[in-house]
């Protein structure tokens, strides 16, 4: 891919990004509205957009969006904030990258310049409250 990224699973490849976004505003993987996905050759775009699981999940909300994602061929994925559960699900299997705050297009493009942080540790504590964070 040329942009130093290290994706397990991805030598060569079409690589899949996926983001959880609400109102083009990347979120968490419980919060936010749709998740996309993304194809990052030749240029980025939007290959499937769908409604996220995890909203109508009862229990490990997060982790039903970053599954979904994973079944489509994510190999990174853009969220927010990320809990410990998040990690060990996706650990030897996908990235997890901070787009906290981030315009989904502004999010994308950092990913793609190799600009975008990789998370390498929880943001929060497991059972925060999700009301926060819903509108």
């Amino acid at each position: 891919m040329g942009n130093g990224l290290n994706v397990p699973g991805c030598d060569n490849c079409t690589m899949k990004v996926a983001v959880v976004e609400t109102n083009q505003i990347v979120e968490g993987p419980g919060e936010g509205e749709t998740v996309q996905i993304y194809e990052t050759e030749p240029a980025p775009r939007v290959v499937e957009e769908y409604r996220n699981p995890a909203l109508t999940a009862t229990t490990t909300r997060g982790i039903w969006m970053l599954k979904s994602a994973m079944e489509r061929g994510a190999t990174a994925i853009v969220v927010a904030e990320a809990g410990a559960p998040a990690f060990n699900f996706t650990k030897g299997r996908a990235v997890l990258y901070s787009g906290a705050g981030m315009h989904v297009d502004m999010a994308i493009k950092a990913f793609v310049d190799g600009k975008l942080p990789k998370m390498d540790r929880a943001t929060h504590d497991h059972g925060h409250s999700h009301e926060t964070h819903m509108k």
